[in-house]
């Protein structure tokens, strides 16, 4: 407030300033005290002014009567109080246009024509006539060119209001202290501004004041915002989504642009339901299948031993069969399971990537179709990813597991790790068969498999682990060559305590 003060005070002083710096080029002989009790006259009523609501619309008139007074008492058209007199008349064109600046100019002339008959100079009547016509002539050049400034102003002034209405983004304008200089429509509606009460000078902070509030209002006054994302809920309940970004102009200045992503937003869930309706769809489908089989193969050997004919061996057989499609019906629930698992994605999650991988690859050399494959691991140390341990040994057995099942016993397997740039890339490398074009596309869907075994889920599960853990998986095939699955993960920097190892919760 105090800043404000000082603020119109200083332009309600500008003209007597000038006036005053003007007095200090005089001669000893010119300086009057009446010429000084004007200035001072001129500056106080000026000063009085901020206070007395009847002088506020008077600015002009004291200015234009100040002006020519220390004319009269200086010299008339020889006065350096000139220079103030055209200014006093070049800013009323500017602010007022030039109808009343052509009305002070012509006052002038008229008082400095007069002053140059009643009272001519040393040089004569002639000489001062003619050098009040050249200063009268000026004076309404002036007015002239400060109306023409006024109205050029004023289209400026239209088109920027025009432009700033059309505008669908919410701009917000405010100053060092939070209070808003500029607001444009798109914005007030969007913020609910007051319709009744005037708002420019308010703080955003009366406008934006709940506790829920708290976040866009920082995004709006913060500086450097680059198209963050901000969701926040207006006072009927609505939820939208804005993305702000932020520019500091001079003086602290905070220039806030916010665009609706509402409509957006929504579309994009949208999408994303109706790709998870019909991935649900294909996944039922798939799991109808891979229920279906083993509960044919049990039903037969149920039928076969309720009919009472079969012999030991015979009866043992069909208990096997019993085991064996209970157990597979087992693995296939479990699997489903875990691919359906609905997993938050846990920002504080650390593993470490490097022990992981080794005793994942230890467990696998382990399996009976692992004792003619060739195993090759290469592994920066103490590589910590952001994501939880169980999940990263899922993602590393089920790569490896599918390499190991592709190679058909027989070839060699390459898995490397590691890290630069923020991310951690496992590469699971086979020289198997490699995959179609036709299935290329295909191999991550749930229960799509190559393979002469049920349908699989791993690599379907590997992909939504990845992608859930805010990384990417990319794959890369070439039928008679092999295969190559790259996994990116973010990286994580953490003291060794922060880590929990692979496999670990």
């Amino acid at each position: 407030m105090r800043q404000d003060l000082m603020t119109q005070l200083l332009n309600r002083l500008s003209m007597p300033l000038v006036a005053f710096c003007l007095l200090g080029i005089l001669g000893e002989g010119t300086v009057t005290a009446l010429s000084i009790g004007t200035l001072l006259t001129w500056v106080g009523i000026s000063t009085g002014s901020l206070f007395v609501p009847g002088l506020r619309s008077s600015r002009e008139v004291m200015d234009l009567t100040g002006a020519l007074v220390l004319t009269a008492l200086t010299g008339w058209t020889s006065s350096p109080f000139v220079t103030v007199l055209m200014l006093v008349v070049t800013i009323s064109g500017v602010r007022h246009g030039s109808r009343r600046a052509l009305f002070h100019a012509g006052l002038s002339a008229i008082i400095l024509a007069l002053i140059s008959v009643l009272f001519p100079n040393d040089t004569g009547v002639s000489a001062s006539w003619t050098q009040s016509t050249a200063l009268s002539v000026a004076m309404l050049g002036l007015a002239w060119l400060g109306g023409r400034l006024k109205g050029r102003w004023h289209d400026l002034e239209e088109q920027h209001d025009q432009i700033l209405k059309a505008l669908e983004e919410g701009i917000v304008v405010t100053d060092p202290e939070g209070r808003i200089i500029e607001a444009n429509p798109a914005a007030r509606s969007y913020l609910g501004f007051p319709s009744t009460t005037p708002w420019v000078g308010i703080p955003i902070d009366q406008i934006l004041r709940r506790d829920s509030d708290m976040g866009f209002r920082k995004a709006l006054t913060t500086s450097a915002m680059v198209g963050d994302e901000i969701r926040w809920s207006n006072r009927d309940g609505v939820e939208r989504s804005f993305r702000v970004r932020t520019t500091a102009l001079e003086s602290g200045v905070i220039l806030a642009v916010f665009t609706d992503r509402t409509a957006e937003r929504r579309v994009i869930e949208t999408e994303a339901r109706l790709t998870h309706l019909e991935e649900l769809d294909e996944l039922s489908l798939g799991l109808a299948h891979e229920i279906r089989n083993p509960l044919a193969s049990l039903r037969g050997a149920a039928e076969e031993i309720s009919g009472g004919k079969l012999d030991l061996d015979q009866a043992q057989k069909m208990s096997g069969i019993v085991n064996r499609e209970s157990e597979r019906l087992n693995r296939t629930v479990d699997r489903f399971l875990e691919y359906s698992a609905n997993r938050k994605r846990n920002l504080s999650a650390v593993a470490n990537a490097s022990t992981g991988v080794a005793d994942a690859l230890e467990m696998i050399r382990q399996r009976t179709d692992c004792a003619d494959l060739k195993i090759r691991s290469s592994m920066e140390p103490e590589v910590m990813v952001s994501m939880d341990g169980d999940s990263w040994n899922s993602v590393i057995t089920n790569l490896v597991i599918n390499a190991v099942e592709a190679c058909l016993g027989n070839g060699v397997i390459e898995v490397s790790l590691a890290s630069g740039n923020g991310v951690a890339s496992l590469t699971v490398e086979d020289d198997g068969p490699g995959i179609s074009s036709v299935a290329l596309g295909k191999v991550f869907h749930p229960f799509f498999t190559t393979k002469s075994r049920e349908g699989g889920l791993g690599l379907a599960i590997v992909r939504k682990i990845i992608e859930e853990s805010g990384g990417r998986i990319e794959l890369d095939s070439e039928e008679g060559v092999g295969t190559t699955f790259r996994v990116i993960v973010p990286l994580v920097e953490c003291s060794t305590n922060e880590v929990v190892e692979a496999g670990q919760k």
